[in-house]
């Protein structure tokens, strides 16, 4: 849920002094992205994974704390429910074998957090919703004793002047009403961080939208909430309407959500998405910051970036101090599992194929106005590898097709494009292939959770069902094998 913050409750003042200290390091990254040769280095890839703790009856284990404590790594942090915990993983450059990187340093840390919860019977697993989850495992009671997430939970149902409604229809429906965040830790990801040069940006961030669309379809591994079957990746509208603050009740217009697929394509720069989260979204959290810049980096404008941090876009700008300063696409979107090669193939889908589009951006960009990308991203996330999204026919209008025939036709140029990037031959082959035979199979996370459920519904209650569901899937997990793989019984 990003940065941490000392004060729980702010006034008046403190929004006024903050509001003023945003403005002005608005108009430093302005500077800064006008200044010749700015933030060009190295492509960086890193990531950030969130993991479930469950118990020996698959229910969810109230033990982060204790198991950062054990674990001792600064490179580890709480999630906003005492079930989570996140990881986040070395970056490394974008080159050779950057994918087998993460996946290695994420397979060690899993490793030895699993050696180490396994002492009082806890399982440490990825994945984006788990199914075993009940009512009973949300309030307060659950939420980690964090300054952060007590002002956040205060701030926005002050806010929102009630409770949060969640109204999710897929395959069953769900509605119910919650009084703080704690439905959103919910949610885990598998959170992709990709450095581009600031000229570039533009080009990589729309580029990436649009590749989303097929990742979240191929990659969807979230599709069960409260014992309900909804969306492939239920993610989607489960953290959009978690901490939706807005009351929109008597007003003629109203604040974007701050989660969101965006507001339509980037024009020229990533100022316009930091102007936006100034512009359109009330300040939450205006805890004064006064760090001064570190040698070899540029200034922290951390109250630009504590803004950004509450607004949780799938695809999201970030400005870093390191190396003097310089600009990453965050691709929030991707679930947590089912396995790390998993993982780092949806990553390359996506990095890789927002490449291949680019030579054919500015036409795929006026053939698709941005509203039928946004509708098609939902639709992705709603259906899978099911899906039907709108894409350019033969004549050059938009039609219907199902997504999985749409990217067996761009999938080609995929590797090519890694291989462009400074990707080994060797890695892209590797992990396009993850890609195609799980397209052949039509076999994600959610097709085999869902399938597998079916199937255990028969001999098995609801409840007893979803944990031998779940067993099943961390023995497939600690198996490593890709989940296109993994049988379905």
């Amino acid at each position: 849920m990003g940065q941490n913050i000392i004060k729980t409750s702010f006034s008046a003042s403190d929004h006024t002094r903050f509001a003023l200290q945003l403005k002005s390091e608005l108009e430093q990254l302005e500077a800064l992205l006008n200044t010749p040769g700015w933030g060009v280095g190295e492509c960086t890839l890193g990531a950030e994974l969130e993991l479930y703790l469950t118990d020996k009856h698959h229910r969810p284990a109230h033990y982060n704390l204790d198991l950062l404590e054990k674990a001792a790594d600064p490179l580890m942090t709480a999630e906003i429910n005492r079930f989570n915990l996140e990881y986040n993983c070395p970056y490394t450059t974008f080159k050779g074998a950057p994918f087998s990187f993460l996946k290695h340093h994420m397979d060690d840390r899993l490793l030895s957090l699993q050696s180490l919860a396994s002492e009082t019977g806890i399982n440490v697993t990825p994945i984006g919703i788990l199914p075993t989850l009940q009512h009973g495992d949300f309030g307060l009671a659950s939420m980690t004793d964090s300054p952060r997430y007590h002002a956040l939970t205060e701030i926005l149902c002050e806010s929102r002047g009630g409770p949060f409604h969640i109204r999710i229809h897929g395959a069953e429906s769900l509605e119910i009403d919650a009084d703080d965040l704690t439905l959103e830790g919910a949610n885990t990801s598998f959170q992709v961080h990709y450095r581009v040069k600031p000229d570039e940006f533009a080009t990589w961030y729309n580029g990436i939208q649009l590749a989303t669309i097929f990742t979240i379809a191929m990659g969807a591994n979230s599709p069960i909430f409260l014992e309900r079957k909804l969306w492939h990746e239920t993610r989607v509208p489960l953290f959009k309407q978690s901490i939706d603050s807005r009351n929109l009740c008597g007003m003629n217009w109203h604040t974007p959500a701050r989660v969101s697929f965006g507001k339509g394509y980037v024009r020229k720069s990533a100022l316009e998405l930091f102007r936006q989260g100034v512009s359109l979204q009330p300040v939450l959290l205006p805890d004064m910051c006064d760090t001064q810049a570190k040698e070899g980096c540029g200034p922290p404008l951390e109250a630009l970036r504590l803004h950004q941090s509450t607004i949780w876009s799938w695809n999201r700008a970030v400005y870093d101090d390191a190396d003097n300063g310089h600009l990453r696409v965050e691709l929030r979107s991707l679930p947590a599992g089912p396995t790390t090669i998993d993982m780092v193939a949806n990553a390359a889908l996506c990095i890789g194929l927002a490449h291949a589009l680019r030579d054919d951006l500015d036409r795929l960009m006026d053939l698709l106005p941005f509203e039928f990308a946004k509708y098609n991203f939902y639709r992705a996330a709603q259906f899978g590898v099911d899906a039907k999204i709108l894409w350019e026919s033969e004549n050059g209008s938009l039609a219907e097709f199902a997504l999985t025939d749409v990217l067996v036709k761009l999938l080609p140029k995929v590797a090519d494009s890694l291989i462009q990037l400074g990707v080994s031959r060797q890695e892209a082959d590797m992990l396009m292939m993850v890609i195609e035979h799980r397209l052949a199979k039509r076999q994600n996370g959610a097709s085999w959770q869902l399938a597998t459920l079916t199937a255990l519904e028969k001999k098995y209650s609801a409840s007893e069902a979803l944990g031998r569901m779940f067993g099943l899937y961390q023995k497939q997990f600690l198996s490593g094998e890709p989940v296109s793989h993994w049988s379905v019984l």
